[in-house]
This record gives structure tokens, C-alpha cells and sequence, in this order.
């Protein structure tokens, strides 16, 4: 039998909207967050360069922008965009509340 793990991410600890969901599922390779974003929540700026890893960020539902490096890119629901590892980037949520699934990987 395949050997599996599920969870659900309204029953992970909330942190500043994030819901790490990596520990939960006991993934070793890939990383898996939910973030549930307030009107006008802004991300840290940051990079994975150290990690080497990339990320696809996924706008479920909300508008948000993304920058990468200096270039705002706009997002509605349904977009999802991949950041390489060395690229600095922030989440600016728009006006209503929105929320992304967060994927990274090495």
C-alpha cells in the first residue's frame, strides 16, 4: 500500500496569515504554504538564492501583485508565477482579501 500524508490547512498554526503546511505532510523536497492575505498585507522581501530554490506562487482568489527584482507584476485569481532562486521578491496584496498557494523547491 502507498504510504501517504494529508492534512488540512485551516488546521495548521496561522503565522501572520501563512499556513506551513512542509511539516505537516512530511514532504522532504518541496515546500507547500497557504496564505491568506488581509487588504493592502505585504510580504518581506527575500530571495532562496542561499537554498537554491524557486517558487511558483498561485493566486487562488484576490489581486495581488508580485515584485521581482524591480518589476511589478499584477495578478488576478487563477494566475501562478514562477521566481528562480536568486530573484528578490515581495507579495503587496490589493484592496480585498486574497489567497495564494505557495510552492517551493530546490
Amino acid at each position: 500500500m502507498t504510504e501517504y500524508t494529508k492534512t488540512n490547512y485551516h488546521d495548521v498554526d496561522d503565522t501572520n496569515g501563512l499556513h506551513f503546511l512542509r511539516d505537516e505532510l512530511d514532504c522532504e523536497n518541496v515546500g507547500v504554504t497557504v496564505l491568506e492575505a488581509d487588504p493592502g498585507w505585504e510580504g518581506k522581501e527575500h530571495d532562496h538564492e542561499e537554498e537554491g530554490h524557486e517558487e511558483v506562487y498561485l493566486l487562488i482568489e484576490g489581486e495581488a501583485t508580485v515584485t521581482i527584482e524591480d518589476e511589478a507584476v499584477d495578478l488576478e485569481e487563477g494566475d501562478a508565477i514562477r521566481i528562480p532562486p536568486e530573484a528578490t521578491h515581495q507579495i503587496h496584496n490589493g484592496d480585498v482579501e486574497s489567497r495564494f498557494v505557495l510552492i517551493g523547491a530546490p
